[in-house]
């Protein structure tokens, strides 16, 4: 079945605002950044921010602004949020999840959907889930022998997969639907990605390779998930555990509302592909950081051995602190609703704004020893709340799943550090590229060493 959210590329090249007073590349400069951007994104954003400062504007066919300020994202994201709905980045990925609440740019609708959802993603109902989440990643590092070489980063995509499944799903798939699942949330989540940095992406409907491949996961994933909706509302579940089978059920307290199939699918394809390889990828550097760092490793595994979870905020800083250099997304989007103004500069309506947090979150003039892995910085509360700081954004639509997803890595981590020592089999760590979420290249090969 066609997904009626897929944008049109028509849609873009017909689109036009006037970002003349606004600095930023123009002529040849511009198509030399375009080159860059295609060929290395997170080091196009860096550089705009070296040679234009708080502020760089692209515009037509981009039609864009890149911002830098903290200000700025204050600005966007909670002063005035209602002048601006999801960007382009998001657009792009309602090809695949509809209008869950990481794309509905309808407020009223989105505020249905996210009145319904909150409770399930609440400090007691994400209690319900840490056993699962302990359980599962014992069962997975059962099987790790001593001093094993591993790519951690494949092995944190299978431990959340199959954890994604267990709490967002609430079924044990059959081996062949959860390769369905697992490959159609890779395929389509990356050529969702792609599409957001070209000019004029190519319509679905061409009968290209690639368009084939994105309907045959499209589908599978579709028929899958739908299939799983109408067993649960079948069964008429009086316990139900996991995230489906509670929306399938949930009830909006004041209005008696329930979501609608077509709503309870995306917002499951939506937590499918925001939380399986963003979680994935934030262990896999976070592993990657404590094994270049040994002595901070050290001081969190006696930390470990001498405090539960619940007393450990120091686990907590050294997962902001990673999430702080290696940021799940990279970079976040909206486009302006409505004219808005960001300092000195006018920003016109259908103006996309990028905040590259990437780059804010390893700036200078936002972090003392930037490029440094200090954990202890997040003591300050003050950092905690910096608009510097945003791996999960902020504001009223900042990712609702923030505390599911810290629990889960804390989890995981605590446990982790518990039973292994890590180390890195090469000299440092690998490089890093936007891709989805923000992977490593090549993977992250790491020596797991059985803790005595």
């Amino acid at each position: 079945m066609a997904n009626k959210n897929r944008r049109s590329a028509f849609t873009k090249a017909l689109s036009f605002v006037d970002l003349s007073k606004i600095p930023g590349p123009r002529g040849i400069d511009y198509f030399h950044y375009v080159q860059f951007f295609q060929r290395d994104i997170l080091g196009a954003f860096t550089q705009v921010n070296k040679d234009y400062g708080d502020i760089g504007s692209f515009p037509w066919p981009m039609n864009s602004v890149i911002i830098y300020s903290p200000d700025f994202a204050r600005r966007v994201l909670i002063e005035n949020h209602k002048a601006y709905v999801k960007g382009e980045q998001i657009e792009e990925l309602r090809a695949v999840v509809g209008n869950g609440l990481a794309t509905n740019n309808d407020y009223d609708s989105w505020l249905r959907s996210r009145t319904i959802i909150a409770k399930e993603f609440n400090s007691k109902a994400i209690l319900s889930f840490n056993k699962n989440f302990e359980r599962l990643c014992l069962d997975h590092i059962a099987h790790w022998k001593d001093h094993n070489e591993m790519d951690v980063c494949e092995e944190m995509k299978y431990l959340t997969f199959k954890i994604a499944c267990d709490t967002l799903l609430g079924v044990n798939l059959s081996k062949e639907d959860a390769e369905k699942v697992n490959e159609a949330v890779h395929f389509t989540s990356l050529v969702t990605y792609e599409r957001i940095f070209q000019f004029f992406p190519i319509p679905y409907w061409m009968p290209t390779k690639k368009n084939h491949e994105f309907h045959r996961h499209f589908n599978n994933l579709r028929t899958i998930v739908h299939t799983l909706i109408k067993n649960e509302k079948a069964q008429q579940n009086s316990n139900p555990s996991s995230v489906l089978e509670r929306l399938v059920h949930a009830v909006d307290p004041e209005t008696n509302d329930r979501l609608s199939d077509d709503e309870l699918l995306d917002e499951i394809l939506t937590m499918l592909l925001a939380g399986h390889e963003t979680s994935a990828h934030s262990l896999t550097w976070t592993i990657g950081l404590l094994a270049k760092h040994q002595d901070i490793q050290e001081k969190l595994w006696k930390l470990t051995t001498e405090n539960s979870l619940e007393n450990l905020p120091y686990l907590q800083w050294v997962m902001m602190e990673s999430l702080r250099l290696y940021p799940s997304f990279p970079v976040l989007s909206r486009k302006t609703a409505a004219t808005d103004v960001l300092g000195p500069y006018t920003i016109p309506k259908n103006t996309n704004v990028v905040i590259p947090i990437y780059v804010m979150q390893r700036n200078a003039a936002n972090f003392d020893q930037a490029d440094k892995f200090i954990p202890e910085r997040f003591a300050s509360p003050e950092i905690q709340k910096s608009f510097a700081y945003l791996p999960f954004s902020k504001g009223p639509r900042k990712c609702i799943a923030e505390a599911f997803a810290m629990s889960e890595m804390a989890i995981i981590i605590y446990q982790l550090v518990q039973h292994f020592h890590f180390e890195l089999v090469h000299e440092d760590l690998p490089q890093e590229v936007a891709s989805v979420s923000l992977k490593p290249v090549g993977g992250m090969n790491i020596r797991a060493i059985k803790r005595k």
